[in-house]
């Protein structure tokens, strides 16, 4: 299979330490070494929340990445990342199996799509270039 477009070197690079960060924070809700004082002194709480944030990112950020390499239409990753987001309040607001109901989980996880989906909109827009060895 050959991608329809490729990304240019500094879009790579950038998506890649965005994801790394962000999973840098998802992993701090366990190791207290790995957390930034700078965030836990403006949100106190930030790492009870940031496993939303962290999926709905990673999710997000990941697989759109992928589709616009392959030259799948950012209406779809905005149906996607929509998706994501419906999921994620349904879940806060109504299903509590291995969750406790909490609208400010749903708030970073709607800060999450929204990052990520703006990211994903800034590498489609900026950050791609045609292949010139793709054939429709």
């Amino acid at each position: 299979m050959k991608l329809k477009y490729y990304p240019k070197p500094l879009t790579s690079i950038v998506h890649l330490l965005l994801f790394l960060f962000v999973f840098l924070l998802f992993s701090a809700r366990e190791k207290e070494s790995l957390r930034f004082d700078f965030i836990n002194d403006v949100f106190p709480d930030f790492h009870l929340y940031i496993s939303n944030f962290a999926i709905a990112y990673l999710i997000i950020s990941g697989v759109c990445y992928l589709w616009l390499l392959m030259g799948v239409s950012f209406r779809y990753v905005l149906y996607f990342s929509l998706a994501i987001l419906v999921v994620n309040f349904a879940y806060e607001m109504w299903i509590p199996l291995l969750n406790t109901l909490d609208m400010v989980d749903a708030y970073y996880g709607l800060a999450g799509v929204l990052i990520a989906t703006a990211e994903v909109y800034v590498i489609k827009r900026w950050g791609l270039l045609p292949n010139p060895h793709y054939a429709s």
